[in-house]
Formats: C-alpha cells, sequence, structure tokens
C-alpha cells in the first residue's frame, strides 16, 4: 500500500516507481486511483477471494476508492450487516467491506474493524489514512514542505523512490535504539519518516497549492486496568474460549493456511487448537542450524502429537551469508540478525503458503520473558546503553527516557510487573516483534497471522490479574497458558509445559557465531576505532552491518543488491582500511 498527496505538480511515473519497490508484498496483483493530485496504490496478496480484481477497491459510486493492506477477521458479519443497509458489494473480499463500512461510519469505520490492518481511503481529494489497533501491519509517511508533497507506504523503501526525499540517518531514533533496543514513539531511522502510531488515523487534505496533514488522532488506547475480582477458573476459561475463536478466524483464508512450529508452549497451543479445526493434516514448518537443535526436535515430536506435514528447514552457513542483504533491505533498521532463522523460514514457508500463522506476542500478553521476573535483567542492558550516548552527544528522546525512568523508578516487585508488561505491550511489541514479523513474511509474499494478539485474546490478557500470568514467588512464567494447556491437552503436553523457553535468536546462534568470526579475521583491528561511531558497537560484526544498512538505504534507496555480496562488502572494507594506512 502506497500513496502520495501534491499540491505541486506530479510525476507521473513516481506512483509506477513505489509500487514497483513493494511488489514482494503483493505479487497477485496491483492498481492505482486518482483523484486529482491524490493518488493511492496497492499490491495484492490474494488470501481472500482470489478471484477478485486488484486493489485499489471502490463503492458502489466509484466515488470512493481503500488500497488495504491485512486481513479484517470480522469481515463476514460485517458484510452481512451492511448488505441489510443495501450497499451491494462486488467481490467476497475483506477490503470491500472496509469501503462500504466508511460509507456509513465515516471516519470511525475503523472502531468496528478486529484484525490486523492498514489502510488508505481516498475520498474526493481527502485522504484517510489507519492503522490497527496493535500496530501489526506497518504504515510510514513523511511530508515533503518544499515540494509540497505527502508520501506514505507499508514499506519506507517505496517513499525513497521519491526524488526529493534525500534519505539520511535519524540520530534522535538511532540514540534511542542505543538505549532500550529500538526507536521509540513515531521515529524511524530515517529523518524526517514518521510511523502511524497504533491505534490511530490521520487525514490529509489539500487547500490550493498547498498539502494540509491533520494531526494523528488515537482511536484505540491500551487498557491495563487488571480486573482484581475474577477468579483464576474464569480466567481459564474466557482464555480457552478467546484462543478457540481467534484460532479459528485466522485459519479462515480461501487459500491453505500453515503453521511455523518452534516445539515451544505459544506455536504447540495453536497446533493444538488448529489441528482440531481441520479436516486435513496442518502444514507446520521449522527452521534450524543443525539437526540436533532442540527446537527442531521438540517441534517433530509436536508435528507428530497433532499429526500435521512438518517440514523442517535447516540453513546452511553459505545460505546465511547470501541471506544477510536481503535481511536488511527487509528489516529496514541496522540489523541484529537476530531475526535470520525467521525470515529465511519465511522464505520456506511461502514455497507451500500464502498464509501462515505464528506464535508472535504471547510473551507479551501472558508474560513469557525473563524480565517479568527479574528485574535487574531489563535495567542493567539500560545501564550498560547509556554512556554510550554521551559519547554520541545525543541523549535519549523525552519518550524514551521517560519509558527508562517509569520502569527503573518502580517501588515493589509487583509495581515494576505493571510496568514492564505496559512497556513490553507498547513500543516494544510493535517495534521489535510485530515490524520484523511483517518484513520478514510480506519479503517472501507470505501473510502471517498472529493469533494471541487477536483483539479479544489480547483484551481479556490485559484484565488477567498480574499473578495469574506471571508467579514471580515460584519463578513461573505465562503461568496461566500453561495450567490451560495442561489441562485441555493433558499428559501429551506435559513436555512442552514444562520446557524453557529458548527463543528465536538461538535457532541460529552457531551461524551467527560464525559469522562473528568471519568478521573478526577478515576486517583489520582499528575498524572500529577508525569509525566515526565505532564506539556505539560492540563487535566488528555489528558496525560491518550497520554499514551495510547505510549502504543500501541512505546510498542506494533501499536496493537490496547495493551491497552485492557479504563477502565482497567485507572484503572491500578490508582493502579500503588497508589504502588507508598505506596513504
Amino acid at each position: 500500500m502506497l500513496g502520495t498527496h501534491d499540491g505541486a505538480l506530479h510525476d507521473g511515473a513516481l506512483i509506477e516507481r513505489m509500487t514497483a519497490a513493494l511488489r514482494h508484498r503483493g505479487p497477485d496483483g496491483c492498481g492505482h486511483a486518482v483523484r486529482g493530485s491524490a493518488r493511492v496504490g496497492a499490491t495484492r496478496l490474494s488470501v481472500i477471494d482470489p478471484a477478485a480484481n486488484p486493489q485499489p477497491v471502490y463503492n458502489e459510486t466509484d466515488q470512493i476508492c481503500v488500497a488495504f493492506n491485512g486481513e479484517i477477521y470480522n469481515h463476514r458479519e460485517l458484510r452481512a450487516e451492511l448488505e441489510r443497509k443495501g450497499h451491494v458489494f462486488r467481490t467476497r473480499t475483506d477490503t470491500e467491506v472496509v469501503v462500504h463500512l466508511y460509507e456509513e461510519m465515516g471516519d470511525d469505520c475503523v472502531r468496528r474493524l478486529h484484525g490486523m490492518f492498514a489502510f488508505a481511503i481516498l475520498d474526493g481529494a481527502r485522504l484517510l489514512l489507519a492503522r490497527d489497533r496493535l500496530g501489526i501491519k506497518p504504515l510510514h509517511y513523511v511530508l515533503l514542505p518544499e515540494a509540497q508533497t505527502f508520501l506514505f507506504a507499508s514499506e519506507i523503501k517505496s517513499i525513497l523512490q521519491h526524488p526529493s526525499f534525500t534519505p539520511r540517518l535519524d540520530v534522535q531514533a538511532f540514540a534511542d535504539s542505543i538505549a532500550l533496543g529500538f526507536p521509540v514513539g513515531d521515529e524511524t531511522f530515517f529523518e524526517g519518516v514518521k510511523s502511524l502510531l497504533p491505534g490511530c488515523t490521520m487525514v490529509v487534505t489539500q487547500g490550493g497549492e498547498r498539502v494540509h496533514v491533520e494531526e494523528p488522532r488515537r482511536y484505540y488506547t491500551l487498557d491495563f486496568t487488571r480486573d482484581d475480582g475474577m477468579t483464576f477458573e474464569e480466567a481459564e476459561r474466557q482464555m480457552e474460549a478467546e484462543l478457540e475463536r481467534a484460532v479459528e478466524t485466522h485459519l479462515a483464508a480461501d487459500v491453505e493456511v500453515g503453521l511455523t512450529l518452534s516445539g515451544g508452549l505459544d506455536s504447540t497451543v495453536l497446533a493444538l487448537l488448529a489441528s482440531e479445526r481441520l479436516e486435513r493434516p496442518l502444514l507446520t514448518f521449522t527452521v534450524g542450524d543443525h539437526e540436533g537443535y532442540a527446537d527442531v526436535v521438540q517441534a517433530g515430536h509436536v508435528a507428530k502429537m497433532v499429526g500435521s506435514e512438518h517440514e523442517c528447514h535447516i540453513v546452511s552457513f553459505e545460505e546465511y551469508l547470501s541471506a544477510i542483504p536481503g535481511l536488511i533491505a527487509a528489516e529496514e533498521r541496522p540489523s541484529s540478525l537476530h531475526g535470520m532463522s525467521s525470515y529465511l523460514l519465511c522464505r520456506r514457508v511461502a514455497q507451500r503458503v500464502k498464509a501462515c500463522l505464528h506464535g508472535e506476542g504471547a510473551d507479551e500478553i501472558f508474560g513469557g520473558y525473563r524480565d517479568y521476573v527479574s528485574r535487574e535483567s531489563r535495567l542493567a542492558v539500560i545501564r550498560e546503553r547509556l554512556p554510550l550516548l554521551k559519547r554520541l552527544g545525543v541523549p535519549p528522546s523525552a519518550r524514551a527516557i521517560a519509558t527508562i525512568e517509569r520502569i527503573s523508578s518502580a517501588r515493589t516487585s509487583e509495581d515494576y510487573l505493571a510496568r514492564i508488561f505496559e512497556a513490553n505491550m507498547t513500543d516494544a511489541l510493535e517495534r521489535q516483534h510485530l515490524a520484523p514479523v511483517d518484513r520478514y513474511s510480506m519479503a517472501s509474499s507470505l501473510e502471517m497471522r498472529v493469533p494471541y494478539l487477536d483483539d479479544g485474546v489480547f483484551e481479556l490478557a490485559g484484565r488477567i490479574p498480574l499473578s495469574y500470568l506471571v508467579r514471580s514467588d515460584i519463578g513461573v512464567r505465562k503461568y496461566i497458558l500453561r495450567r490451560f494447556t495442561l489441562r485441555r491437552f493433558g499428559l501429551q503436553a506435559v513436555d512442552i509445559v514444562l520446557r524453557e523457553k529458548l527463543g528465536a535468536p538461538i535457532a541460529g546462534l552457531h551461524l551467527l557465531d560464525r559469522f562473528d568470526t568471519l568478521c573478526e579475521e577478515t576486517l583489520p583491528d582499528d575498524y572500529l576505532a577508525k569509525h566515526e561511531l565505532g564506539f556505539c558497537f560492540g563487535a566488528k560484526r555489528e558496525l560491518l552491518l550497520f554499514e551495510m544498512f547505510i549502504e543500501t538505504f541512505m546510498k542506494h534507496r533501499g536496493d537490496p543488491g547495493a551491497v552485492g555480496s557479504v563477502r565482497d562488502f567485507l572484503n572491500d572494507r578490508t582493502t579500503a582500511s588497508a589504502a588507508r594506512r598505506v596513504s
């Protein structure tokens, strides 16, 4: 999804270039709509009603259109309601529901939508942008005052196609990423480019030759008010009902839907629930860097338990190296490579299916991370990073500082737990987890669905008393999910319930270590010292990846081929350093 709103003359080929930059997100078709100086475009990955025409999708009179990315899980109920009111549909897509609902409710239509989405509605010369409640689907924008141009897109590489936009590193976002591990608020790593915050809408209009951009409006706010009167049995019963409903709605599609299986608790629960609802064997997929990796072994056991058709992809070191430029281009941020296993798994899954269930979000809403029971694990990392910012000369942003102070000032363990839940459910969830999941999957034209972040599931999780989620007294995380799994699935699930969480980065740890060794042995000893930002990085590998990000985006506007092979890029840095020493 992409578009422009111009108060001046418009480059007719720009929308084509912006669309081409996003064809991986929708290889099944593309289209554009023009209203005066406003233009929207969309690429389509056909999951619902594959035979329907490409987007944008219009209302009955062709006066209003929508460009849409994502899925609306209550689209059937909304369609029936709209048909009773006289609306005439041309397709069975969930996208068309959005434009008709807008006719009925205007901007408030977004409040009725349950799902993952970002969309743009063009109503005359008025543009409405909207994003789902948690930010599962991305939406970026920039205003170019000198060109009187507003640009938006699902990925920043599309925005970079505009010749008047010069990509530069946003140093404030870089500083915040050092402090917290990610930019906060609406920041991105690109100066001037913002992300529309989750649960927000934005309106863009034109007055004469000027483009007017209204401040984003929040239509949804996460509620962290715990229901202390809820019994454990009530909470577990409601959670079971919401999870069952979420899995059923997330399996709904006109194409086959698979499931990524790690062998851990979260994906196993989804596999068990999904397999109960399918008349055919569930397709499951796992990735690892060797056959003996614990997740590979455990995922195989779970696959047998649920009777799935299982595929395990073992990643070689050369495949790992060759995928790095594509990963960086997909992430649109300096990479740590911790998502490489997920990125490569998505490439493999996309060869079999167009849509897949994923266990993302369970750790955030049910309390799966170590920092839920260990306060020092989170604060120690922050304290370690802050001295780097003094050397950088750029302090964290006010929002980043507020986040740090709110966590560190908690006086009791209960207060800390409440605050860390809130922090993980806001910026951290979207920036560290949802954004990568979207980028990795869509880079391979794969729609990744996250049932744990279904509206009903995460809203219920926000009401469940914290003591049901995390048992700090015995050091057990995701307590209610473990109890539910044992009760519902019995002895077959005991090993899963008792298993310690490994985490996605571990899946490629051996390969990451090999790449780290390659960088240490190939790059000169003074590689970090000679770079103006070298002090911000703890290893040569980290700086090399940062330089690859700069080369890809700041110099070549998101072209993944700009850096060539990783080995060539390494050798170029080594040769350049040697030349500097000779001169």
